[in-house]
């Protein structure tokens, strides 16, 4: 299993702790929010945070994925759900470490 599969799978299970695991000690998860969700634009830096990050969206409901399909061994597409408000989007791997951990990760919408 590649990288972006693992996020899938760790992001549609809910596992902040499993999902935090994929990301380098300094990786950054960067989410372009589109505008209707009245969310801001999110910037994550470190396991920890994205850790921390996700345990509070997924405890409270406040995020899910649904309809995933792996694009490509970078990319995924996805429905998000930002506090009931769905969206089409992917993520993109922009980097990796050599030990094949995320360094940088995008999400946008499509």
């Amino acid at each position: 299993m590649n990288i972006i599969q693992k996020y899938i799978e760790t992001m549609e299970n809910r596992d902040y702790e499993g999902l935090a695991e994929l990301f380098d000690c300094d990786g950054t998860l960067v989410d372009h929010c589109p505008k209707g969700t009245l969310q801001p634009e999110y910037h994550v830096y470190g396991k920890e945070a994205i850790n921390m990050f996700f345990r509070n969206k997924f405890t409270f409901g406040k995020f899910s994925i649904s309809e995933p399909e792996i694009i490509d061994e970078r990319h995924a597409k996805f429905v998000a759900n930002y506090s009931g408000y769905m969206v089409m989007a992917i993520a993109t791997i922009r980097y990796t470490n050599e030990e094949g951990l995320i360094q940088k990760l995008s999400v946008r919408p499509k």
